[in-house]
């Protein structure tokens, strides 16, 4: 063994003598346990990996259907089990190869790697843009949230824009508007835009007071969990899923043919 691999054991031994899954990792690794990716640990267990993290990684899902697919060293993973840690790292993931015989389309897949823990652990931080300039759309900055995720992705991060912070802003506005709807019928007994604008609104108001808080309650949760870099714009979950069900639907259909 040389020095550095016995270093590795060294500053991971806490870890592994109190985790009871990996007592016996360093032989079935071949002596080399593995390595700090930033503040993530990755543990090597043959052809699986245990990914120990200070962070929890609310996308990193066990399941049945529609499961993840963790993409790390250009090597296919899910997610098979979620194990308690220690202190420093409370949270560890036992990834477990994709099968190459799985037909099901994964949910999504995540390229675990040192962008993806930066973006993990900095959700929140500002985006600078790639020409390096103030963006003229930034006085649409309250209503860029409510922009589909894909849109996000491929048109306003570029422009400077977090994606995870237009997201959190259009939650809060719809949430604004929610209210001032509550108010307007309680104290004028009639809608805001049907106070200010005439009859034509009311459908529309009452579709704010309905759908609003829901559509914002929804994509909320998305970005408290971090299920996604790019969370989904307004009304976007409700194709996310029935894309997932119909998966998970397709799926099952496989298996029972298999089965008979």
């Amino acid at each position: 063994m040389n020095p550095a691999q016995a270093a590795k054991i060294d500053t991971s031994q806490t870890l592994i003598d109190d985790f009871e899954l990996l007592q016996h990792v360093v032989n079935e690794s071949g002596g080399d346990p593995g390595f700090e990716l930033g503040p993530d640990l990755v543990l090597f267990m043959g052809d699986r990996l245990v990914v120990c993290s200070p962070k929890q990684m609310w996308d990193w899902e066990v399941q049945d259907y529609g499961r993840p697919r963790i993409e790390f060293q250009d090597k296919g993973y899910y997610v098979s089990n979620k194990l308690s840690g220690d202190e420093d790292r409370p949270f560890r993931y036992e990834l477990t190869p994709w099968p190459a015989q799985l037909r099901a389309t994964p949910s999504q897949t995540i390229v675990y790697d040192e962008g993806y823990i930066t973006n993990r652990d900095g959700r929140f931080k500002k985006v600078q843009s790639r020409s390096g300039r103030r963006s003229r759309m930034v006085f649409l900055y309250p209503f860029l949230g409510f922009a589909w995720s894909g849109m996000k992705k491929d048109v306003l991060e570029p422009h400077g824009f977090n994606a995870v912070r237009i997201s959190l802003m259009s939650c809060i506005m719809a949430y604004t508007v929610f209210l001032m709807e509550l108010i307007s019928f309680f104290m004028f007994a009639s809608g805001m835009l049907q106070w200010m604008i005439g009859n034509a609104f009311l459908a529309v108001d009452y579709a704010f007071l309905l759908i609003l808080p829901v559509d914002a309650a929804i994509r909320f949760f998305q970005i408290v969990n971090g299920t996604s870099r790019y969370p989904d714009g307004f009304l976007e979950w409700i194709i996310s899923f029935a894309r997932q069900k119909r998966e998970e639907q397709l799926a099952e259909a496989e298996d029972y043919r298999d089965s008979q």
